[in-house]
């Protein structure tokens, strides 16, 4: 009996014991979040520890009294009775003690809020305080005070915003003071944009992954901002160790009384600040310049239902800077201010469709003034990004030493920048030292401008000299010289032959020899059916016929091009504008003059489909038609080309040129087909009086190797069928007559 009594006493010092301890851990837990909700209210505006001695004279207002408010509803009516609670003063907080706690959450319709059935008692202990000061002395006193660990315990509490306390400023106070890896701070907007509010995200590891997740039960911020009120709850303790999802509803459901959680979206930095200001003026430096940005409003937020902080954007109104013109020379001033269309009434809300949230080009005015003599040089409009400060660098672009001017369009969306060109290109201005004016260029127009101040020409000048001297490396070849070497060129047979008049001492096998390379291949020559038979035995005058022969200079400079390890490789020379060949082939006016498309695929049809003469006939006679039905009147200069190549593949080729009403562009599509693999090289431009164009498709194409190994993408395997696909015979390549028609507008 001894020994049962010593027993169960031992458990019930046991019991006593973890009792305590659980006490004394919740204390803990309660005095860490009171001394982090201490630190909020810092956050907020109210300075640590108290009230400072030495105040301004004058007479002062005695602060009120409150005493506490008692109240108790259950669970089910807990967030109607805090929100319709009428306080005695804005800075309030109510303690919650909710016993018997059950959660639920029930079916609704899609369109309708969320509902929640619980279970349980609340107990509200309201106190009211004069200031947030006041605010965080009571609950530090309060942190002393033991709870209940078998009820659950939640803070609200209740603020006003004032117009110290700005939504960035606090961002950035409480990223400071509660950022965490495992819980860090982010911003959210959500009832439309109507109500924004600041949480703790809590980050989880799951099958080696992270995730995030917005639990407010495991946040020590849950602080919502509306109508320039603030208000938060938090959850002190828990009832057990594990972790009751449905304590997550106890919030949605009291938070839903002031908005809407279901949706919505982060908050960067951008939206914090707007959500406040009307106005931002930035001065930044080398060059001296400064942006006056006003609060503006974006339709197509507008448009999504927006009603509050995610419409707003900062809109750029006017822009200054000074620089030099020249590096020792006289200073420039040029002022940009948003223009405004004839008639356009004065709008105090300044709307704007931001393309889906790509920044939009707006016409600004332009004035530059010179900053000695006070007189005004030029006046005009360009175009500049209403969302974006910034976009203007002064670079010498042409060598010439004055300053030029580069405007440039970056995009971005969702906050996040992309690349340039992805939008639109940059506007080069070149300062005119004749006329001392800005003169809007294309890219071609400033590289050319580049040149002729490097050689000392004027640009008509130095645009005729490019034209005479433009390089073309891969030119064919008829005859090599004495000193090649085989290996540094590619060797094309014509299915043209070409007429040779025997000279004295002649054989076939020397003849084979001028233009082979070697002997044997004097089996190749074809002689008249008059000729002697004896083959060692050739007349002198006597006409031979040998097919027509060609080389192709290998590029010196490669890297090695495109290639896929074991399918293919084919190379891209440098100074050429090279672009994957998808299903459609457009000419883009303000990129590099020679565009060439190319990307090897799975070869469909087999190798050499056009190796019998008839059938190199047909597609001729194809290529024909469509130029004809397609482009009426659009196409000329239309030739074909075929050879055949010592990898035993055939090299197949067309070239035209497209009239397109407002110049002519010349098309050159070269195309090989391996045993596994196709490549079709297309080459595109304004026209010139060179052949860089064709020789360069061209060597393209003949340098293609086809390993065997499939390249990971092919026609007809989930993706877009080729440009014109079915309008021709030959839906693998791609048909150059619709994609022209179809850019251009001209063709049937």
């Amino acid at each position: 009996m001894e020994k049962d009594l010593y027993q169960n006493t031992k458990k019930i010092e046991k019991a006593d014991s973890s009792d305590k301890r659980r006490r004394n851990k919740n204390r803990g837990n309660r005095i860490i979040f009171i001394a982090a909700f201490a630190l909020l209210l810092v956050a907020c505006g109210v300075p640590s520890g108290r009230t400072e001695e030495t105040q301004s004279a004058g007479i002062k207002e005695e602060p009120k009294e409150w005493p506490e408010e008692h109240g108790s509803c259950g669970v089910q009516e807990l967030s109607g009775y805090l929100y319709e609670h009428a306080s005695v003063s804005p800075y309030a907080s109510a303690e919650i003690t909710i016993k018997g706690y059950e959660g639920e959450k029930l079916e609704t319709e899609w369109n309708a809020p969320s509902a929640f059935r619980f279970g349980g008692e609340a107990d509200v202990t309201w106190q009211y305080y004069n200031s947030l000061e006041e605010m965080e002395t009571a609950l530090n006193e309060a942190a002393m005070e033991e709870i209940d660990v078998d009820a659950l315990h939640f803070l609200y509490y209740t603020f006003p915003m004032t117009e110290n306390n700005c939504a960035l400023d606090l961002y950035y106070i409480l990223k400071r003071r509660f950022d965490a890896k495992e819980h860090p701070l982010t911003a959210w907007s959500t009832d439309n944009g109507k109500l924004f509010y600041y949480i703790q995200e809590t980050v989880k590891e799951e099958d080696g992954h992270e995730f995030s997740y917005l639990y407010s039960r495991n946040s020590r911020v849950n602080l919502y901002v509306k109508d320039h009120m603030a208000f938060g709850l938090t959850l002190l303790n828990r009832q057990s160790e594990e972790d009751d999802e449905t304590l997550e509803y106890v919030f949605d459901d009291i938070i839903q009384r002031y908005g809407i959680l279901g949706s919505g979206w982060g908050l960067d930095e951008e939206n914090l600040y707007w959500a406040d200001h009307d106005t931002r003026l930035t001065e930044l430096e080398n060059p001296k310049r400064s942006f006056l940005e006003v609060r503006g409003i974006s339709e197509d937020w507008e448009f999504a239902g927006d009603e509050g902080i995610m419409r707003y954007f900062g809109l750029l109104m006017e822009a200054d800077y000074e620089l030099p013109l020249t590096e020792d020379g006289r200073m420039l001033s040029l002022h940009f201010s948003l223009a405004k269309e004839d008639g356009e009434e004065e709008d105090t809300e300044l709307r704007y469709y931001l393309l889906n949230g790509f920044c939009m080009d707006e016409p600004y005015d332009m004035t530059v003034t010179d900053m000695d003599t006070g007189e005004v040089l030029q006046e005009r409009r360009v175009s500049l990004s209403i969302e974006l400060t910034d976009t203007i660098t002064y670079p010498d672009l042409n060598g010439d030493g004055y300053a030029d001017m580069r405007i440039g369009a970056p995009v971005h969306m969702n906050g996040a920048k992309a690349v340039e060109e992805d939008y639109a290109p940059p506007d080069y201005l070149l300062w005119d030292p004749q006329t001392e004016q800005f003169v809007r260029k294309t890219e071609k127009e400033v590289a050319n401008s580049r040149w002729a101040v490097a050689n000392g020409l004027t640009e008509e000048e130095q645009e005729e000299k490019t034209k005479r001297e433009r390089s073309d490396f891969f030119a064919l070849v008829y005859e090599l010289p004495e000193w090649a070497e085989l290996e540094d060129y590619i060797k094309l047979t014509g299915d043209k032959m070409v007429e040779y008049e025997v000279q004295k001492g002649d054989s076939l096998w020397r003849i084979s020899e001028r233009f082979y390379g070697t002997g044997y291949k004097w089996t190749t020559i074809v002689r008249t059916g008059d000729a002697p038979e004896n083959p060692n035995y050739l007349l002198a005058g006597e006409t031979v016929f040998i097919p027509e022969i060609f080389y192709i200079p290998k590029d010196p400079y490669s890297r090695g091009g495109l290639c896929s390890e074991g399918s293919f490789q084919i190379e891209q020379p440098a100074g050429f504008a090279h672009h994957f060949l998808n299903d459609n082939v457009t000419y883009i006016p303000w990129k590099e003059e020679n565009q060439i498309y190319s990307l090897p695929v799975t070869n469909p049809v087999g190798e050499n489909p056009f190796h019998e003469p008839e059938d190199w006939e047909a597609f001729q006679a194809e290529v024909i038609r469509c130029s004809e039905e397609f482009c009426p009147g659009r196409v000329s200069s239309l030739t074909f080309e075929k050879s055949y190549m010592e990898d035993g593949c055939d090299l197949y080729g067309y070239s035209f040129e497209y009239d397109t009403g407002e110049e002519i562009l010349e098309y050159v599509d070269f195309f090989k087909f391996g045993k596994a693999n196709m490549s079709e090289v297309i080459g595109v431009r304004e026209q010139e009086p060179n052949t860089v164009l064709v020789n360069t498709v061209r060597y393209m194409a003949a340098s293609f190797t086809d390993y065997g190994g499939r390249p990971g993408m092919s026609w007809g395997d989930d993706v877009a069928p080729n440009v014109g696909a079915d309008k021709w015979e030959y839906p693998y390549l791609h048909n150059l007559f619709e994609a022209a028609g179809e850019q251009f507008g001209t063709g049937n």
